[in-house]
């Protein structure tokens, strides 16, 4: 296993349990370079499994991340499929 998918694994349970907080936050709670934070929310990302929402209160622009929902992570055919059975 690389030794990126353990500050991954890392970062995507901090965000399951605490959604909502920027990268500065994630690096400091974790005690990690916020290069290495970004790095894996983009990983994360790409994977579909965080999602980023964007927060302007003053000029500053924060990204918050969230974890995708686990309905949104099963295929679509499997959700259609799982769908008709729960209306039987």
């Amino acid at each position: 296993m690389p030794k990126n998918s353990s500050s991954e694994e890392k970062i995507y349970r901090f965000v399951c349990k605490n959604p909502g907080n920027c990268t500065y936050t994630i690096s400091k709670r974790l005690k990690m370079s916020g290069g290495r934070v970004r790095n894996a929310l983009t990983r994360l990302k790409e994977k579909g499994l965080v999602k980023f929402k964007f927060e302007r209160r003053n000029p500053r622009i924060r990204k918050l991340s969230y974890p995708t929902k686990m309905w949104n992570l099963i295929p679509k055919a499997l959700r259609k499929d799982l769908r008709k059975m729960m209306k039987k």
